[in-house]
């Protein structure tokens, strides 16, 4: 319960900074007229909040938070990651791995925490660049 709570505050804080810098009169409506994320991007120096070249589960919850993926997981629009939604994006990764409490969905903290933890290579904790590159080369970033 307290991760979960820590986590949901990271998150909530860590979207009310990150578009601190932009432009107040640009707006994230393309071309079709719906509302999109597609215009942030997603480097390694963006979600290095501190600068350290490595990239914490803390800096990667508020930055991937921020360019909605797990909502684009989501895409049954009911607030959860089920298995078929899970299994339809083709990654090789095992979804019951990733449900921590084995209640047959996945909620924002499973989501990122299995992100973050498939792409750590050595289980430090942080992304690394190299990290950071294999999850791009990997797609993860397009979804």
């Amino acid at each position: 319960m307290r991760k979960e709570l820590i986590l949901g505050l990271a998150i909530a804080l860590g979207s009310t900074t990150a578009f601190a810098g932009t432009d107040s009169n640009s707006s994230n409506t393309d071309n079709s007229g719906s509302n999109s994320n597609s215009n942030v991007a997603a480097n390694f120096d963006s979600f290095d909040a501190n600068d350290d070249n490595k990239i914490s589960t803390d800096e990667f919850y508020s930055s991937a938070a921020d360019i909605g993926t797990y909502s684009d997981w989501d895409t049954n629009d009911d607030g959860l990651v089920e298995e078929n939604e899970f299994n339809d994006l083709g990654y090789d990764w095992d979804y019951n791995a990733w449900d921590a409490d084995s209640n047959g969905y996945l909620d924002s903290g499973e989501f990122y925490d299995g992100v973050f933890d498939a792409y750590d290579a050595n289980d430090d904790g942080y992304w690394d660049q190299n990290d950071w590159d294999d999850a791009g080369d990997a797609g993860w970033f397009d979804v």
